[in-house]
């Protein structure tokens, strides 16, 4: 009975996570066909209206409207920004290797800390619902390196062995004790988040930490 209702449990979860993640795509499409296609086509407007703007001595007008375009600019950095978090494109578009560099270079330019990716996409691609919750499983590896590992590099390693791929996400930060260091409730949660992700796809997420050697997640699953 016991045994049941962890399966229950588990079904329940991953149709939670399938469901999150049906909508995060869902509201990126949203906000890149609405949202999106108004803020480029009011910079179009914009520019256009520079251009016929009568000289002015004062310069007023003008120099209100390039305040507004950078406004509009920013807006859509922003909004680009957002998207790509709900559901980065170029994962959809290129793939799970595509998508693990992309993140680590905006990783890099954000925080400093040195990040190499390397691997080969798998061949044939991996189903959608694997890619995006590898994807996740390395998002939440990054934001615990960021948060408390305090560490100067970050190596990612996606490789395919036989029937198996797996992704390497290892820091030189600071490391832990699992079996003695009480987790802030943040990485805890992130942590079992990760595990139950790969679980969902039938796989399984070690990880693998000692003070000051670094911290090593290690996910794998069936190709």
């Amino acid at each position: 009975m016991q045994r049941k209702n962890i399966a229950v449990i588990r079904a329940a979860a991953a149709r939670l996570v399938e469901l999150m993640e049906a909508e995060k795509k869902r509201l990126a499409m949203e906000l890149h066909e609405r949202i999106g296609q108004t803020l480029t086509a009011l910079s179009l407007n914009l520019s256009i209206i520079r251009g016929q703007v009568p000289d002015d001595p004062s310069e007023k007008i003008a120099r209100r409207i390039d305040d507004s375009l950078k406004l509009v600019e920013e807006a859509m950095l922003n909004l680009r920004n957002i998207i790509a978090e709900l559901r980065p494109p170029v994962l959809d578009d290129y793939g799970l290797l595509a998508a693990l560099r992309w993140y680590g270079e905006q990783f890099a330019s954000r925080t400093g800390i040195a990040v190499s990716v390397r691997g080969k996409e798998p061949d044939p691609r991996l189903s959608e619902n694997a890619e995006i919750n590898l994807f996740r499983i390395a998002q939440e590896a990054f934001n615990n390196v960021e948060k408390y590992a305090r560490a100067t590099q970050v190596r990612v390693t996606l490789t395919k062995r036989k029937e198996t791929v797996r992704l390497l996400i290892a820091d030189k930060g600071t490391g832990f004790d699992p079996s003695r260091v009480a987790l802030p409730d943040g990485q805890r949660w992130g942590l079992l988040g990760m595990s139950e992700r790969a679980e969902y796809l039938g796989g399984r997420c070690i990880v693998r930490s000692h003070p000051a050697k670094g911290t090593r997640v290690i996910a794998e699953v069936a190709s």
